[in-house]
């Protein structure tokens, strides 16, 4: 029966390190392979592999397995935008390695519990079961408490919420491990509360885990909210906006008539002259008319709206698009979609170095419509793979808001960099 408690004790210390190290490149990482299965198996094979060497009672050879296992695990499945697999292996290996701290402090705390409550003659086994489960239970907590807060990837901030949570559970599970200590006193055996601490491990790991996720996932539906928000802010200025050109046209159409019959009342040989005029007040207004792009009102406004920024800027523009039907997308989509990516790529050309420029081209594809964005660009930052802005946190992208109108359309949104060209690139299912 020992040796059976023993092989669990073993097993549960390899299957939780597996799961927080996986978690850990999961959440930071790209995944490079789409087989999932691919993934459990890489997880399975490092925990039996660890299991083995871990029976073997080589403290030394345990911790190298773990290190080359991660290395190579993270070297081949995992890839980053901006690719750098020596970080990637040294942040997995400096993990490994502060797990491996936070359980030699585990067991150096729960020896001196066992000083201060006056706890001696334990039972070999039993001492084992109580440092595997005690150290387990003080890296779990370190690790999402305070290891995963310094190098999450995400903009959700802890709550106050959270930390009492946290708080709450570490007092319950300690008390309860130092009430199942009780049962150790004096040499005595009790395999059902060895097994008992091994379930509040084990209960601690995925509340943890799920309070952290849910957390984060609070934080998402808010900003999800304010972007949301944002788009509607948006989509009335253009649709007053619509309104305005509309009076404007048919002002200018007018405007238009006098200028010409001011180009007939000249006399022959003012006729330079007069036509000079004419252009200069027609350039003048020209500004005022929303050039025709598309059979899409919305989008006419918003590439005039866009391109003038980009001319103010002194960014050169490409606009290509094919008679392509966008009745099927909902204005404020429009509003939403274009406008985040069309700013996102006027910032990103104005602060490059060199040629500024932009090209959009919006094609057709069978069912298919195409949208392809092109800008100048510098250095860019990624953060959960997305770029982000410098304005600050939280500011300057609204690719949440985008991703959410086009997964409404069966889209996908590609993004990428090459040197200092970035790519934009959209597909919208009709």
């Amino acid at each position: 029966m020992d040796k059976i408690l023993l092989a669990i004790c073993n097993g549960l210390s390899c299957f939780i390190i597996c799961t927080i190290l996986f978690q850990f490149m999961n959440e930071r990482y790209k995944k490079s392979y789409s087989n999932k299965t691919l993934y459990i198996a890489a997880e399975i094979a490092m925990g039996i592999t660890a299991f083995g060497i871990n029976m073997l009672n080589f403290a030394i050879l345990n911790l190298l397995i773990w290190f080359v296992g991660v290395g190579v695990t993270v070297y081949f499945l995992y890839y980053e935008d901006a690719d750098r697999p020596i970080r990637r292996i040294t942040e997995c290996e400096v993990l490994v390695l502060c797990m491996s701290v936070c359980e030699t402090l585990g067991v150096l705390l729960l020896h001196c519990f066992l000083q201060i409550c006056g706890i001696s003659n334990i039972d070999v086994v039993m001492q084992y079961c109580l440092e595997v489960t005690f150290s387990k239970l003080i890296m779990i907590f370190l690790y999402y408490v305070l290891i995963n807060r310094l190098i999450k990837r995400t903009e959700a901030a802890c709550s106050r919420e959270q930390y009492i949570i946290y708080g709450i559970l570490f007092f319950y599970s300690l008390v309860n491990m130092l009430v199942i200590v009780q049962n150790f006193r004096d040499g005595q055996k009790s395999y059902l509360s060895a097994v008992n601490m091994g379930c509040i491990v084990l209960a601690d790991l995925y509340l943890l885990y799920y309070v952290k996720m849910a957390d984060e996932k609070r934080y998402y539906e808010n900003r999800v909210k304010a972007l949301e928000q944002q788009a509607k802010m948006q989509y009335e200025y253009y649709l007053a906006q619509t309104e305005k050109y509309s009076q404007t046209v048919r002002i200018l159409h007018d405007v238009d008539k006098h200028i010409r019959a001011i180009e007939n009342l000249y006399g022959t040989e003012r006729e330079h002259t007069a036509g000079e005029y004419a252009e200069a007040i027609r350039s003048t207004l020209a500004p005022l008319i929303p050039i025709s792009y598309t059979e899409n009102p919305i989008l006419n406004i918003l590439l005039t709206d866009k391109n003038a920024v980009m001319q103010e800027k002194g960014i050169h523009s490409d606009i290509k698009i094919d008679n392509v039907d966008l009745s099927y997308i909902e204005p404020i989509d429009i509003t939403t979609i274009f406008g985040n990516l069309l700013d996102n790529a006027i910032e990103a050309a104005a602060n490059a170095d060199g040629d500024k420029y932009i090209f959009i081209k919006i094609s057709a594809y069978h069912k298919m419509t195409v949208v392809h964005i092109e800008n100048s660009c510098g250095k860019v930052k990624w953060k959960k793979r997305m770029p982000v802005s410098d304005k600050g946190k939280g500011r300057g992208i609204g690719l949440l808001n985008v991703k959410q109108s086009i997964d409404k359309y069966d889209g996908d949104l590609q993004l990428k960099q090459d040197g200092n060209r970035f790519v934009a690139d959209l597909f919208l299912n009709s």
